[in-house]
C-alpha cells in the first residue's frame, strides 16, 4: 500500500539544449562599370544583423545577414576603393527537446571575416558565423514534502534547500541615435568605405519586475574625403533600457544579451565641412531573469506500526547562480605588410571561446589598416591567445560565457607594430545539487508483523553529536521520546523507549 503525499510544485523555465554551431557564408559581386578594376584587397569589414529566430519541434533555425564592406586599391593606382555588399547566413541546429513553445536566447557573431579577387571584376567574400542557443522549456517540478493524513504512525524528516531557478525570459527592441563628429581635418566626406559596430552590456540591475540594463556600442567608420585622402573614426554611445519580467522574489538576477538587428550610418552633404554622421543602431535585448527560492522535501521516513519502504530519487537542482566577470590585456606584435606607415585603423574581434574545467580560453584576431609612405593602403593581422582562469567551488561550472574586446590600442615600431587589446569575460557561475529525496513510500503490515519485536525500552551508548532521528529509527522510537526520557542529556548511555 502506497503512503500518500502532498506535493509541492514549483513552476521555472529550464534549460532543455544548448548549443554552439557556426558555418561559413560565401557570396560574390560584381565591380560595377563606373569603378575601377580590382588591384589588390585591402580589408573586409562589417556588421552582422539578426533577422529572425525560430524553434521548433527538435530544430533551431536562425536567418541573419552580414552586412560586407571590401575595401581595394585599383589598378593603375588611384584613390582607396569600397564595395559593399549583404552575405545572407542562415544557421539551422538540431535541438532535441524543443518545440514551439519554447523560449530560445541566441548570440551571434562573426569569427572571421575575408575578402579576395577572383579577378579584376569580381570579389568573393566569406564570413565565419557562429551561434551560441539556449533552449528553455517551462518544467514543473513537484516534490512530496508532507503526509496527505498524518495519524501519527508515519515521521518524517522534513529537508529544505536553496534552488534558483529561471523565473523569465523576454526580449525588447530598441533603437539608439547618436550623431558623431567627423574626424579631425577630413573638411567634409566623399562617401563611406568602410564600417562596424560591436555592442556589449555593462550593467544589469534588478528591482521590482524590472531589469535595468546600460551598455555600449562601440562603431568604427572610415570616410574617404573630398580630395582623395583617407580618414577614420572610432565612436562610442551608451545606452540604457528597462525591461518588464516576472520574476516571485526581490532578490532576482538578470542576464542580459544584445544583438544588432539593423545598423545605418547617414553622411552629412559633400561640401558641410562641420556636419556629423548620424547613426541609427537597431538591437534586441534577450534577458533570462532567474530567481532564488526555498524547495521543501522528505529527507527521511519511518513508521513504528507498519514496515514502511521509502523510494528515494537524486532530484537535480540548481542551488546557487553569481555573475562572474574577469578582465586582462593581451599583448603582442604584427608586421605591417609593405614597411612602416601610418596607422588608420584598428580592429579587434574575439574568436571561438572554449570553457575546460575553470579556464576559459579564446583567441583575439586584430587588424590594423596603415597608409604606405610610398601611396597605397595594407592591412596586418595578427592573432593573440588569452585565457582567464576562474577559482570556482566543486559542483560549479561557467554557462553563458561571453569575451569582447572592450579597448584595442597599436602603435608603430619600425616595420611592426605593438598591439594591446583589453577583453571582458562575462559568464554565470552555476552551482548544480542533488536531493535524496523520498518521493514515494510503500507500507507492508505483513512484513513488519514478522519482524523480532522490539523492547520497552533500549539502554544504549550514544557518541556526542549524534543523529538523534537515526537513533529514532532505528529502535522504533521518535526523537521526541527520547528527549522526553533523556532530559537535556544527548550523549552517553540514553534510554531508547520504544513508540506506543
Amino acid at each position: 500500500m502506497d503512503t500518500a503525499f502532498n506535493k509541492d510544485i514549483y513552476e521555472h523555465l529550464a534549460p532543455v539544449w544548448t548549443g554552439s554551431f557556426s558555418r561559413d557564408f560565401t557570396a560574390e559581386t560584381i565591380v560595377p562599370d563606373a569603378m575601377p578594376d580590382v588591384a589588390s584587397v585591402v580589408d573586409a569589414d562589417g556588421v552582422i544583423t539578426l533577422r529572425s529566430k525560430e524553434t521548433e519541434a527538435g530544430a533551431v533555425t536562425l536567418a541573419a545577414s552580414v552586412s560586407v564592406w571590401v575595401m581595394y586599391m585599383p589598378e593603375g593606382g588611384g584613390p582607396l576603393q569600397s564595395l559593399s555588399m549583404t552575405v545572407p547566413a542562415e544557421l539551422r541546429a538540431d535541438a532535441p527537446g524543443a518545440d514551439t513553445d519554447c523560449r530560445t536566447v541566441a548570440r551571434l557573431r562573426v569569427r572571421a571575416l575575408d575578402a579576395r579577387a577572383v579577378n579584376s571584376r569580381k570579389l568573393s567574400v566569406r564570413a565565419d558565423v557562429e551561434c551560441e542557443a539556449t533552449v528553455y522549456q517551462r518544467r514543473s517540478l513537484e516534490l512530496p514534502s508532507g503526509l496527505e493524513k498524518d495519524e501519527g504512525a508515519v515521521h518524517i524528516l522534513p529537508g529544505t534547500a536553496s534552488m534558483v531557478t529561471v523565473a523569465d525570459v523576454r526580449e525588447k527592441t530598441f533603437v539608439v541615435t547618436d550623431e558623431y563628429q567627423l574626424p579631425s581635418g577630413c573638411g567634409g566626406v566623399e562617401r563611406l568605405l568602410s564600417q562596424r559596430a560591436e555592442a556589449s552590456v555593462e550593467d544589469v540591475q534588478y528591482a521590482g519586475g524590472k531589469v535595468v540594463f546600460r551598455g555600449r556600442i562601440r562603431a568604427g567608420l572610415i570616410f574617404a574625403g573630398r580630395d582623395g585622402q583617407v580618414f577614420a573614426g572610432r565612436y562610442e554611445t551608451e545606452f540604457s533600457q528597462i525591461m518588464e519580467v516576472e520574476a516571485q522574489t526581490s532578490d532576482a538576477a538578470a542576464e542580459v544579451a544584445v544583438q544588432f538587428t539593423g545598423a545605418y550610418f547617414d553622411l552629412p552633404e559633400r561640401q558641410d565641412e562641420d556636419g556629423r554622421v548620424m547613426a541609427e543602431l537597431h538591437l534586441v535585448a534577450q534577458t533570462v531573469c532567474r530567481q532564488t527560492g526555498e524547495v521543501s522535501y522528505i529527507a527521511d521516513i519511518y513508521s513504528n506500526r507498519t514496515a514502511l519502504t521509502g523510494q528515494r530519487e537524486a532530484v537535480a537542482i540548481v542551488s546557487a547562480a553569481r555573475p562572474v566577470s574577469m578582465r586582462q590585456t593581451v599583448t603582442g606584435s604584427a608586421e605591417l605588410l609593405g614597411g612602416a606607415g601610418q596607422i588608420l585603423a584598428l580592429s579587434a574581434s574575439v574568436g571561438g571561446v572554449s570553457v575546460e574545467d575553470e579556464t576559459v580560453k579564446t583567441t583575439v584576431n586584430i587588424r590594423i589598416i596603415t597608409a604606405q609612405e610610398g601611396g597605397g593602403y595594407a592591412c596586418a593581422r595578427c592573432r593573440l591567445a588569452a585565457e582567464f582562469t576562474t577559482d570556482l567551488p566543486a559542483g560549479t561550472e561557467l554557462v553563458n560565457v561571453t569575451v569582447t574586446a572592450a579597448e584595442v590600442y597599436a602603435a608603430s615600431a619600425g616595420s611592426s607594430a605593438d598591439v594591446r587589446a583589453a577583453l571582458q569575460m562575462d559568464a554565470t557561475a552555476v552551482t548544480r545539487t542533488a536531493l535524496d529525496a523520498v518521493v514515494s513510500a510503500t507500507e507492508d503490515p505483513e512484513a513488519f508483523a514478522a519482524m523480532v519485536p522490539a523492547p520497552s525500552v533500549t539502554l544504549a551508548r550514544v557518541e556526542p553529536g549524534a543523529d538523534m532521528w537515526a537513533l529514532a529509527k532505528r529502535y522504533r522510537s521518535t526523537v521526541e521520546a527520547i528527549a522526553a526520557a533523556n532530559g537535556e542529556k544527548r550523549a552517553g548511555l540514553l534510554l531508547i523507549p520504544k513508540a506506543k
